[in-house]
């Protein structure tokens, strides 16, 4: 009889002191995903912001470093947001004139790499390269059909025309980067896969993640791809563009779907976040929340540093 409650007791204190260890843990994660340092891999330059604001939500946020998307549209130049910030701004090239091509000649328009719009393109973004005014392409809105509330806005374009071909051989000579918004369609993954094979150097980022794409759909798609890589905006229940996107979502507040942590535990090495704020609607601040109290404490610690700042840090060749 005294060895059966020894040994209840045993057990009771084994489990006491695995509940403590759990609790510890997730407090200590919770704590660190508080303070982490974020890399904004999805940060667009808009209208309604000034240099000085930027950098004082940045700071605010503990927000180290943001880019890797250009202006949402033409009429904004980088010059004064990179004389402020310097390295920890990561520019990129051909979204805001991209944007004007289809407004102005539509989805046609955009994979003419003969018309003067598109050889005014190349032409600025080969000088772009040249004078280290910018890192990367992006981002490029080539697959946006189901993934944006505004139909005049909607666009769907063969990933590998010859247009973004072409954007591609400038990232690859430059030793660029270049971030696609594009659902998970067979066709734009197929156009996606040629060009990543014909580029393999090149980084490639996935903005939000597809948008619509699944855990087991990113998953496929990045084991069979070295030289991929998502970002995660826009996939929260603080920025969701539309309400029938929230299906879709990752992460609100607070909780995490599971199938995507267990993906970004599988591949840490291969997401970072986002923003993808354009100035409407919710603050960056709560963006930024978000992410700290809804996505970030449900990853182990080595993983969170990875996907908060470190992978990025190494695609992006960031300044310490």
């Amino acid at each position: 009889m005294l060895r059966f409650v020894t040994h209840a007791v045993l057990a009771l204190l084994t489990v006491f002191a695995a509940t403590v260890h759990a609790q510890d843990d997730r407090e200590a994660r919770r704590k660190l995903a508080m303070e982490v340092p974020i890399a904004d891999m999805h940060m667009h330059l808009h209208m309604m912001m000034t240099p000085d604001d930027l950098q004082a939500r940045m700071d605010r946020n503990n927000v180290r470093w943001g880019g890797g998307v250009g202006p949402v549209m033409p009429g904004v130049s980088t010059d004064r947001f990179i004389q402020l910030l310097g390295k920890r701004y990561v520019p990129a090239g051909a979204q805001p004139e991209l944007m004007a091509i289809y407004t102005r000649g539509g989805t046609a328009e955009m994979v003419d790499a003969q018309s003067a719009s598109f050889q005014s393109l190349q032409t600025s973004v080969q000088q772009a390269f040249e004078e280290k005014k910018i890192q990367g392409i992006g981002e490029l809105i080539l697959n946006n059909r189901y993934s944006h509330p505004s139909p005049p806005f909607r666009r769907k374009v063969p990933i590998d025309a010859p247009t973004f071909k072409a954007l591609f051989e400038l990232a690859d000579k430059h030793g660029g980067f270049v971030q696609i918004h594009m659902e998970d369609d067979g066709d734009s993954i197929d156009g996606l896969e040629n060009l990543l094979k014909q580029h393999a150097r090149v980084p490639v980022v996935l903005s939000h993640c597809m948008a619509r794409a699944s855990a087991r759909s990113a998953r496929a798609l990045l084991r069979k791809n070295a030289n991929l890589y998502c970002e995660l905006s826009a996939r929260s229940s603080a920025l969701l563009v539309a309400p029938f996107l929230h299906h879709y979502r990752i992460h609100d507040a607070e909780r995490a779907d599971s199938s995507w942590v267990a993906l970004l535990e599988e591949m840490p090495d291969r997401f970072m976040l986002g923003s993808d704020d354009t100035g409407f609607g919710v603050s960056y601040d709560t963006i930024i929340s978000t992410l700290r109290t809804g996505l970030l404490p449900h990853l182990s610690e080595a993983t969170m540093k990875k996907v908060a700042y470190e992978n990025a840090h190494r695609v992006f060749r960031l300044a310490p």
